[in-house]
């Protein structure tokens, strides 16, 4: 073979092996449930908030009983984290129901669409039901308690059934380094000012008598579910 036939044959290879590299199958919009492309499950993910390295069998073992559910939920193990799939509704109970735990650790979740690089997905907070106590009678509306709970947390959820019956209670999410607020005293009108308290639904006892908990919230939270293995 001549230097240039060589020289041609290096620049095909070449040229091949970029085509192959930048080729891009286009499938369309495969986020269609009507059309079969997705699973209908629903997802979350999570980590055990621990140092220890605890073992994934008897872990996976024991999570139906810790999140008191019947239908079944596959675990799978991604390095330190956790895909939980969930083939009905049970997923919205796990959600609301926690923080959960596991010998000793907590228990960390989040949203998940099942598609996604969980490595991404941040696991540095907790989902918790508040009661919002001192709330003046006038303004105790979904709209006003959402607005004073967003002073602590996002809010996920505001329990309009209960407001109704006087009772309000929002559920928020708690990053794990904030301290834990039990007041907080908030304008709300130019000549008003109210100290409203937050009644949180796992707060440790001993912090409950302090106008404001020095500790962080990963300190002062008890889990609903403390499972050992089985």
């Amino acid at each position: 073979m001549t230097a240039s036939a060589a020289s041609m044959t290096a620049r095909l290879i070449f040229k091949l092996s970029l085509s192959n590299q930048e080729e891009l199958v286009d499938l369309g919009n495969l986020w269609c449930l009507d059309k079969g492309f997705v699973a209908p499950r629903f997802y979350l993910v999570g980590k055990l908030n621990t140092a220890r390295a605890l073992p994934f069998d008897p872990f996976r073992s024991v999570v139906r009983s810790m999140w008191r559910i019947s239908s079944p939920v596959e675990v799978q193990a991604r390095n330190d984290q956790f895909i939980f799939t969930f083939s009905n509704g049970d997923v919205i109970r796990v959600k609301k129901g926690g923080p959960w735990g596991y010998q000793r650790a907590m228990l960390l979740l989040n949203d998940y669409d099942g598609f996604s690089d969980i490595m991404v997905s941040l696991l540095d907070f907790v989902w918790i039901w508040v009661e919002i106590q001192n709330l003046s009678a006038a303004i105790t509306t979904s709209v006003t308690t959402k607005l004073v709970s967003e002073t602590i947390g996002p809010v996920l959820q505001v329990d309009n059934l209960d407001i109704n019956h006087g009772l309000v209670r929002v559920r928020l999410t708690l990053p794990l380094n904030d301290i834990v607020r039990l007041d907080r005293r908030i304008r709300v009108s130019p000549i008003d000012v109210i100290t409203v308290k937050f009644k949180y639904d796992r707060l440790k006892r001993g912090a409950a008598s302090d106008s404001m908990a020095s500790s962080s919230v990963m300190g002062e939270l008890e889990m609903a579910s403390e499972a050992e293995e089985a």
